[in-house]
């Protein structure tokens, strides 16, 4: 992260600002605060108000439910290019989750008002905005399918099949105990299906990285029972 970071370029390329006009998307990098999180280190708490939205700029952020007994709930990870806390920022409500660095950060720090005052100015900014934000909350749905009417086996299964893949090897992007905790699954869990599906020949796992040796054999997974 030591490399000079132009925040122009950077939002030009997030899906929220992207259609931005030019002058607009000039004074949006200019109010930008970057923000460097060391790992495990938290942009913010649950609890805490919400002042404006962040963008990755470098690394990946988890967004978790905490709960009493130290257990957490991840529901969404968020990389170079993505944006995140946006939603409730409109709220005025409390964030209800924490968002904490998997990695060293770098985050682009843009104060609401200056979002406030682009939805101002450009009706087309705005329709663009609540267009992500529904997509997100549609996310979020089949989240929630997924976790209540798909297997455990089958919730794996999608996750590694939607993982980016170079030949026959796709890989873990994060520790397995997080990406568990994402798919709703315990640790243990995980584990005993990647030792399913290795007993079977259907992939092999070394670490993070994960090889399929019989894909279509595994996206049939994707529907068994």
């Amino acid at each position: 992260m030591a490399c000079k970071l132009d925040v122009e370029d950077l939002l030009a390329h997030t899906p929220i600002f992207c259609n931005l006009a030019a002058p607009q998307l000039a004074r949006m990098a200019l109010a930008g605060r970057q923000m460097r999180l060391a790992k495990h280190r938290f942009a913010f708490r649950r609890g805490e108000m919400p002042g404006g939205l962040y963008v990755v700029a470098v690394g990946n952020i988890k967004l978790a439910i905490p709960s009493a007994d130290g257990h957490e709930k991840v529901l969404e990870f968020f990389g170079p290019g993505d944006a995140f806390g946006e939603a409730v920022m409109f709220l005025e409500r409390p964030y209800m989750v924490d968002a904490q660095a998997l990695e060293d950060t770098l985050l682009i720090w843009i104060d609401k008002h200056e979002i406030y005052a682009a939805i101002d100015e450009d009706s087309g900014f705005s329709r663009h905005l609540l267009k992500k934000l529904a997509q997100r909350w549609h996310s979020l749905m089949e989240d929630i399918e997924a976790a209540n009417l798909q297997s455990a086996a089958q919730r794996l299964v999608n996750y590694l099949l939607s993982q980016p893949r170079e030949g026959d090897c796709t890989r873990f992007p994060f520790s397995k105990s997080v990406v568990a905790s994402k798919l709703g699954l315990s640790p243990e869990t995980l584990s005993r299906l990647l030792n399913q599906f290795s007993t079977a020949g259907l992939i092999s796992v070394h670490g993070r990285v994960v090889t399929i040796h019989k894909l279509d054999a595994f996206r049939i997974q994707q529907f068994a029972a």
